[in-house]
C-alpha cells in the first residue's frame, strides 16, 4: 500500500450506527468528515433505511485517506449506496486509500451496493473491506471496476489497484478475497484467463448463516443475467461456509450493475422473504 504523505490530500471519515425503533431501522448515528458526506437517510415502507453516500470534493485524489465503520444492532436492514460512479483521479506521486469496517449484528441485514469506481490514468487506489456477521446477519455488497474513461479510449491505464475483502463470524472466516492489479506490469490482463477482452469487470457477494435449497434454481436463474452473447460473460460459485460469490466482464459497467441487481431482487423477494427496495437514482 501507498505511504500517504499527511501534507496531500484529505482525511475522510464517516460512522453511521443503525437501530430498531418500532420494527423500523433508523440511523441513531451519523458522523462524517468531507471529503465523505452521507444525505439524510431515507427510510422504505419495507423497514429498511437508505443512506446515500456523496462525494463533494468530486472523486478520490491524490493522498486521499478514507475510514468508514458501520454498526447494524440485531434486527436492522441498511442500505449503503453511493449517488453515482466514484471517479478515481490520477495520481502521479502517491496513492489513496480507503479502509471500511462493518459490525453486523444478529438478524441484521447490510446491503453495500456502490456504483462503479472509474479509474483515472495513473490512478492508484487501495482499500480494505473488513465485516464481522453475528448469528443469523447477512451481507450483499458488490464492487465494480472501470478502468479508465472508456468514450476517451481510456482502458487500463491506472498505476495500481488493490482491493482487500475479508467476512467473519463467532466460529472464523468466511471469506477473503485479494487482488493487486498493475497493468503496466501484467500485460496478460486483457488476454485469456484475465479479462478475456472486456473492458469492465465485478464481483458480488452474499455472506450469511442460511440455507441454501435455492441454489440450483439461483444458477439456472442467473445464467441469462450473466451471459449475454458478445456483451457479458460471468459465473457464481458457493463460498465453503454458506454463501455466494459471483464473477463477471462485461463491455460496460452497466451491464454488471444491472446483472447483479437482477439477482438480488429475484433472491430477496423470491427465498428471503423481503421486499426489493427502490434506490431511486435515475
Amino acid at each position: 500500500m501507498s505511504r500517504i504523505d499527511s501534507s496531500v490530500g484529505r482525511h475522510g471519515a464517516l460512522k453511521l450506527t443503525f437501530a430498531q425503533r418500532n420494527d423500523q431501522t433508523v440511523l441513531t448515528e451519523s458522523f462524517f468528515r468531507v471529503p465523505l458526506q452521507v444525505m439524510k437517510p431515507r427510510y422504505d415502507e419495507s423497514g429498511c433505511a437508505c443512506v446515500y453516500l456523496l462525494s463533494p470534493t468530486g472523486g478520490v485524489v491524490q493522498g486521499d485517506n478514507y475510514q468508514i465503520d458501520v454498526t447494524l444492532a440485531a434486527n436492522t436492514h441498511a442500505v449503503l449506496t453511493t449517488q453515482a460512479a466514484t471517479k478515481v483521479y490520477a495520481m502521479p506521486r502517491q496513492g489513496a486509500t480507503q479502509s471500511m469496517r462493518v459490525r453486523v449484528e444478529e438478524d441484521a441485514i447490510f446491503e453495500y451496493l456502490p456504483d462503479s469506481a472509474i479509474l483515472f490514468r495513473d490512478a492508484d487506489f487501495s482499500q480494505n473491506i473488513s465485516l464481522f456477521l453475528g448469528d443469523g446477519a447477512k451481507v450483499a455488497f458488490q464492487e465494480i471496476v472501470m478502468p479508465g474513461r472508456l468514450a476517451r479510449g481510456e482502458r487500463l491505464t491506472f498505476t495500481h489497484y488493490r482491493s482487500r475483502i475479508d467476512a467473519s463470524n463467532s466460529e472464523g472466516l468466511l471469506l477473503y478475497d485479494t487482488c493487486h492489479l498493475q497493468p503496466k506490469c501484467h500485460p496478460y490482463l486483457t488476454g485469456p484467463g484475465a479479462l478475456e477482452g472486456y473492458a469492465c469487470w465485478g464481483s458480488w457477494y452474499l455472506i450469511g448463516d442460511f440455507e441454501m435449497s435455492w441454489w440450483e434454481m439461483l444458477c439456472e436463474f442467473a445464467e441469462s443475467s450473466l451471459n449475454q452473447p458478445q456483451k457479458s460473460i460471468g459465473g457464481l460459485s458457493q463460498l465453503g461456509k454458506g454463501g455466494v460469490v459471483i464473477r463477471m466482464l462485461a463491455y460496460n459497467a452497466g451491464a454488471i450493475q444491472s446483472a447483479f441487481q437482477t439477482i438480488w431482487s429475484w433472491l430477496k423477494t423470491e427465498h428471503f422473504g423481503l421486499k426489493a427496495v427502490d434506490l431511486r437514482k435515475y
